[in-house]
């Protein structure tokens, strides 16, 4: 969380105005100022657009954070403001940042008094905000508190951004992961749907990358589309050998960047868009490459079905068998398909997690216990949109494994 810092009067004064955009101010006001005094939150000086932090809540502990009511010049009479929760600031953030953060239950979280800012002075004590531990069925959410100044009493009015505040709740999800060893053949059967554009992305986690061919993504009928393992044949000084995740159409194909590439023994995530004309691959969240195709290099967005983890055996007109995967582990979550091209601030910004009923969103699995029926041996699509995940292989539940882990040890 960033440094909340408190500046001295003539210092706040000289740096809110000389990085402040004269059209946030109403004209009026005291003390000979013609634009007028105005309320803005200290921790935004000299941010642009609305500022945020990030506050982490878990099931055990919740948090303290604080914020700075300060005016742009002294008043001679007191002003009086409060701290009010706005889902409108909340929208106006995720629009400018491409996430799609959902309000934070208003129950959970104490903003504090009234505010008051003396006579000639320029800020009052920081506002304390108090979170409380978050319910078990929050927990992972992407969430976010968006905060906003309000007037109560004085000749003060406020700025159009610096006057807000979001924070965004982060709360990591322990779960046990299935883990295989050789191909995961996590299969979506009769999904049957056509997306002129799409987002196909997960997490992953891999021992080695030994050998070519892998399939971390396939959806093949009369053809090819998937995404595997593939170049460079051996280490070419840069990128160990087969580390590089290649898509591959009908017809057509595109690798990383030379660097973007798989490492072995830690959690990666890894997207492929296609918004009609371009595919663009991502690494980590950092853009890999991209490339210009004609749809039916995509099977104009027709999906039979989603194979992730590696499809195993030998299925439609040209896959993958599982010996390319031999002695290999694997671990898979967050895997998600997409109606639209996701941008790129909206996959680096949504890795860990996404809220099921956002727009666009048509399946989304995390292989994990917790989505998992022991009874009919699926995993659930967390959309809700009645497509369940099965695997015919065999495989041992990774326990204890957060969000948060950049590696976890193999079973």
């Amino acid at each position: 969380m960033k440094n909340i810092f408190k500046i001295g009067a003539f210092a706040l004064a000289v740096v809110f105005s000389a990085g402040c955009d004269d059209a946030e101010y109403s004209e009026g006001g005291k003390d000979g100022n013609d634009l007028g005094v105005h309320a803005f939150f200290a921790e935004s000086i000299n941010a642009p657009g609305i500022s945020s932090d990030v506050v982490k809540l878990t099931i055990n502990e919740g948090a303290k954070v604080v914020l700075t009511p300060s005016l742009t010049d002294k008043l001679n009479e007191d002003c009086t403001l409060r701290l009010v929760i706005d889902e409108n600031v909340l929208n106006t953030y995720n629009k400018n940042e491409g996430t799609s953060y959902k309000l934070f239950d208003e129950s959970l979280v104490d903003l504090g008094g009234e505010v008051i800012i003396s006579a000639g002075k320029y800020a009052a004590d920081a506002s304390v905000i108090s979170f409380d531990k978050i319910p078990a069925e929050l927990s992972g959410l992407p969430l976010a508190l968006p905060v906003r100044l309000e007037k109560m009493s004085g000749n003060v009015e406020m700025t159009s951004s610096t006057s807000s505040y979001v924070f965004v709740i982060t709360s990591p999800i322990v779960n046990d992961i299935a883990q295989f060893n050789g191909a995961a053949g996590l299969w979506v059967n009769n999904f049957e749907q056509t997306f002129p554009q799409f987002t196909i992305e997960m997490r992953l986690q891999v021992s080695n990358t030994a050998n070519r061919n892998r399939d971390i993504f396939s959806c093949i009928e009369d053809g090819e589309l998937m995404f595997r393992f593939e170049d460079p044949q051996s280490h070419d000084g840069v990128n160990p050998a087969h580390s590089l995740v290649q898509f591959q159409g009908v017809g057509d194909y595109l690798n990383p960047n030379s660097g973007m590439y798989i490492h072995v023994n830690k959690w990666q995530h890894y997207a492929v868009t296609y918004d009609g004309t371009k595919v663009t691959i991502y690494v980590n969240g950092q853009k890999a490459g991209d490339k210009n195709i004609t749809s039916k290099v995509v099977k104009d967005g027709y999906f039979k079905y989603l194979t992730f983890g590696g499809i195993g055996g030998n299925n439609g007109a040209w896959a993958p068998g599982d010996r390319w995967w031999y002695g290999c582990n694997i671990m898979v979550t967050e895997c998600r398909i997409w109606s639209v091209a996701r941008t790129a601030d909206q996959i680096s910004k949504n890795i860990l997690n996404v809220v099921p009923d956002t727009q666009g969103l048509e399946g989304y699995w995390k292989v994990s216990k917790a989505t998992y029926d022991e009874v009919t041996k699926e995993f659930a699509d967390l959309t809700g949109k009645g497509h369940p995940m099965t695997t015919n292989k065999s495989f041992v539940w990774n326990e204890n494994i957060s969000t948060e882990d950049t590696s976890s040890p193999w079973k």
